[in-house]
């Protein structure tokens, strides 16, 4: 019999009373002894607490924490971490779900192929990304924190993670999303992680109130918000685009910043950015140099949003 690890199963949760069962059914359908579950209510309005606490009367596993006031998904995610008591903790969204024996899957994975803190499993709605990727394309790959900084990796995928290590990292709440930035740092500290191509986790995508979503490019708080994490990334990472001599993406990074700083009128802000560029012998193109010295970011800003409604509009068409 396998030696078995103890889970942590995080999840942060708001307004979710039409989906929140699925998901802990989910988890106790796993028939899996060592394990816990917690729910983290981030002030919901709806019944999505009466649907929780009611399941919480069947389901010992589950720990239930409510907040008084909306403080975003990372504060929740955040409150859950550091109550875990888990071996490894296994984020799952509410409006995500585990397929079947997932997590007797997961523990073989960890007691077949140790000394790895951080495992990535699969997703259902992301087999086509993982099929055509090279670097992919095998069921089980050595992943390496260059892969994901570089770009060459990306996207996401299904987290299990040590906790000691977890808790050592614990997310930006400013933010409330952007979780890529935690997940690079996780990355960067254990520096080798392994990706087994087999799913663990069925995703529900296509929802109106997708956190996803908040990222669109349509509305000026979208823009500061994806601007203020990459401004932050950049203080992080930087050093490591430069020893890694990985200017291409730096220089991509760098231009997508600017681009922004100049839809959010952050002229000066851009002037220290370019300083910094041409430092590190990066390009920043000549035209956004343009929209920059002539202060042309509303004009920018409104094309930002056109684009995106557009690309918005097809990708529901699809």
């Amino acid at each position: 019999m396998d030696k078995m690890v103890s889970f942590s199963v995080i999840t942060p949760v708001y307004n979710r009373e039409d989906c929140i069962g699925r998901c802990i059914e989910s988890v106790a359908n796993q028939d899996y002894p060592y394990l816990e579950m917690l729910i983290v209510d981030d002030a919901s309005v709806d019944n999505t607490a009466s649907v929780i606490e009611s399941l919480t009367r069947k389901y010992p596993f589950i720990r239930f924490y409510q907040f008084e006031d909306n403080q975003g998904v990372n504060a929740a995610r955040n409150h859950a971490i550091s109550n875990s008591t888990g071996d490894y903790a296994i984020f799952l969204d509410s409006d995500d779900y585990f397929a079947d024996n997932a997590l007797h899957f997961i523990n073989r994975t960890i007691t077949e192929n140790p000394g790895y803190q951080h495992y990535l499993f699969s997703q259902d709605d992301r087999m086509d990304y993982y099929n055509s990727h090279p670097s992919l394309y095998n069921r089980i790959t050595e992943l390496h924190f260059e892969d994901f900084l570089t770009g060459k990796v990306s996207g996401d995928f299904a987290h299990v993670i040590s906790r000691p290590l977890l808790q050592s990292f614990p997310f930006n709440e400013q933010l409330r999303i952007y979780e890529y930035i935690n997940f690079l740092k996780l990355y960067r500290e254990e520096k080798r992680q392994l990706f087994i191509k087999e799913i663990v986790v069925l995703r529900e995508r296509n929802r109106f109130d997708s956190v996803t979503k908040t990222s669109q490019l349509n509305n000026r708080k979208s823009l500061n918000n994806q601007y203020i994490a990459l401004k932050e990334s950049l203080n992080l990472f930087a050093a490591d685009y430069l020893n890694l001599s990985a200017y291409d993406s730096l220089g991509s990074h760098i231009r997508r910043q600017y681009l922004l700083g100049v839809a959010l009128g952050l002229y000066h802000e851009n002037r220290t950015l370019e300083a910094f560029a041409k430092e590190n012998k990066v390009t920043t193109p000549f035209f956004y140099r343009i929209l920059s010295r002539l202060k042309l970011g509303f004009f920018l800003k409104i094309a930002i949003f056109a684009f995106s409604a557009i690309k918005n509009y097809f990708k529901k068409s699809e």
